[in-house]
């Protein structure tokens, strides 16, 4: 999407690529509505009042990022339907905890938007992504961060400079 917006390409920052891969607000969307059941080029046009330009560029990159994959629609011979790739769906906890987020954050008068629930029992579920390795889920003041295997003098120029500023 040159010309769009900033490129993170260059930024040694999982965070950074994950944000350059999957795209804008509109990528984001478009995989919030996939993973809610839709899955037609018209639908996504009506439902986010997006122009059919733009959702196509968008359908476009999020199907060359691996993302989704579009098969022919066998309704329709002219359209296509777009799914979730197994790259598409593990984005589902983020949707999920972005949307909890908002809900708690910039809440509607009524009660939240969208409830998570098990589809097994219909218990509510919390999506999170702090969860240690013997399955106790973790507050973010129990979460801490450090320097990977992978990780770079990016990262290690960001931690001293966090630890400077603590000091001075």
């Amino acid at each position: 999407m040159a010309g769009t917006r900033t490129s993170f390409a260059d930024l040694d920052c999982g965070f950074a690529q994950a944000i350059e891969h999957i795209g804008d607000q509109w990528c984001f969307l478009i995989i919030r509505n996939l993973l809610m059941g839709m899955t037609r080029f018209e639908d996504f046009a009506a439902h986010l009042s997006i122009s059919p330009k733009i959702l196509a560029d968008r359908l476009q990159r999020l199907t060359g990022e691996g993302l989704i994959e579009a098969r022919p629609d066998e309704d329709d011979r002219r359209g296509k339907i777009y799914e979730l790739t197994e790259k598409g769906r593990d984005l589902t906890p983020v949707v999920g905890a972005l949307t909890q987020w908002g809900d708690r954050w910039v809440p509607k008068k009524g009660g939240v938007r969208t409830e998570f629930y098990e589809l097994s029992t219909g218990e509510p579920v919390t999506c999170t992504v702090g969860v240690s390795k013997h399955g106790h889920i973790l507050s973010p003041d129990e979460i801490g961060h450090r320097t990977g295997p992978g990780g770079s003098q990016v990262r290690d120029e960001l931690d001293a400079l966090v630890e400077r500023r603590k000091t001075s």
